[in-house]
């Protein structure tokens, strides 16, 4: 979660575009890439790399929001939604039902994925005037997926994934310490509120980003110049037993992170339980800066921003699917699809991830006063999308972790 946060704020810091997207044709993008090209621009060209004002022209004047034929919604798909009230949805029908066990709160609740559901929290506001304070303890919620109450397993300042499906971190902190400086509690539990092994004392100024089959992955709280360096600990040694700069996506088992992108980004997925290499390159000009593992571990989407020197504060941006199983024979590649009309003004992506237990790709984008939901299954050849009614910026699709 704090990983999350901090690449969506600095993509929004970066970036200030028009909310745009342009519908592709499918003989304009390829349906494999191992050396990808952009796409195509207003006048039928190539939009060359490193070049945004081509970019812009590429996107200028477009239909806004996904056009063209799509897939049929799949109707049992349903997302929850934050808010001061927050529920289940369904896009197909939009249809709309209350979550169970979550009172009426003044400001929203934050989502957080965990194995088997949802960690709920009323947001967690730090103290005013404060903004390197740890925010207070707050009740926290387990929604397990498909359930229609969430019931409460205990307070915390912020929570995390574990390794295992049915459990998760609670962090706390003394009230109003400094986040540079403090160390956080982190106590493991259950789906339910029973606490699994003894607390553990965090590292000073390093938040809990998620629990591995490793040890923990650490992020620092207060970033340094330059790309910020995550770090794999293991708690009951307190040692470091590895670090990746720039990581994109974590889950129990695997890591995604990108180093440096002196010329070209290369991505690079560390599997933890066998210590399987996997990556692939991006093309000069792109940047990944956010992604997001399938439940079984087979696909990482990666949202790559497309900008001069591929520092990802582009006017464009895509969906690419690495398909980590299906890597050629004796070499560590992963082959890579573009998710089809996924090229999209860089600020209209709201969120993107795997809601539920299968392989089904999920992305929310907002153009105004329009908002539309897409979701995509591996191989196919169009996305199923539904346009629904723009909502609050208090009440937002929760997609990802």
């Amino acid at each position: 979660m704090w990983r999350r946060r901090l690449a969506v704020a600095a993509l929004v810091a970066a970036t200030a575009t028009i909310l745009i997207i342009r519908y592709l044709p499918r003989s304009a993008v390829p349906a494999r890439r191992g050396q990808p090209s952009a796409p195509a621009a207003a006048g039928g060209g190539r939009v060359p790399p490193g070049a945004p004002e081509a970019v812009a022209a590429g996107l200028a004047g477009r239909a806004i929001g996904i056009t063209g034929p799509t897939a049929p919604w799949p109707a049992a798909l349903r997302l929850p939604t934050t808010g001061p009230r927050p529920a289940w949805f369904w896009p197909g029908t939009g249809r709309s039902e209350r979550i169970g066990g979550l009172p009426a709160h003044r400001l929203s609740y934050v989502f957080t994925r965990v194995g088997g559901g949802w960690a709920i929290q009323p947001d967690p506001i730090a103290p005013t005037g404060c903004g390197a304070c740890a925010a207070p303890r707050v009740p926290v919620y387990f929604l397990a997926s498909g359930t229609r109450v969430a019931r409460r397993i205990g307070a915390a300042s912020a929570v995390a994934p574990a390794a295992a499906a049915g459990a998760l971190w609670l962090i706390g902190y003394r009230p109003e310490a400094d986040l540079g400086t403090a160390r956080g509690i982190a106590q493991q539990v259950s789906d339910s509120g029973r606490p699994v092994g003894p607390p553990v004392r965090l590292p000073a100024g390093f938040a809990l980003d998620r629990g591995t089959v490793r040890g923990l992955l650490l992020t620092p709280v207060v970033l340094p110049g330059g790309r910020p360096a995550s770090e794999l600990w293991n708690p009951a040694s307190g040692t470091v037993t590895r670090r990746f700069t720039g990581v994109i996506a974590a889950s129990g088992r695997q890591i995604a992170w990108t180093g440096g992108c002196p010329e070209r980004c290369q991505v690079s997925v560390l599997d933890l339980a066998d210590d399987r290499l996997t990556g692939f390159a991006l093309v000069p000009g792109e940047a990944a800066v956010n992604g997001a593992f399938s439940p079984d571990g087979r696909y990482l989407a990666v949202q790559v921003s497309f900008a001069s020197g591929g520092n990802g504060g582009g006017l464009a941006m895509e969906l690419l699917l690495a398909d980590l199983a299906s890597r050629p024979p004796g070499r560590p590649r992963a082959r890579l699809a573009i998710v089809p009309d996924t090229w999209v003004s860089s600020d209209a992506l709201a969120g993107f991830g795997w809601p539920e237990r299968s392989d089904r790709l999920v992305a929310e984008l907002i153009f105004g006063s329009k908002v539309q939901v897409a979701t995509w299954v591996p191989g196919a050849r169009r996305p199923a999308v539904r346009q629904v009614r723009s909502a609050p910026l208090s009440r937002m699709l929760a997609i990802g972790g």
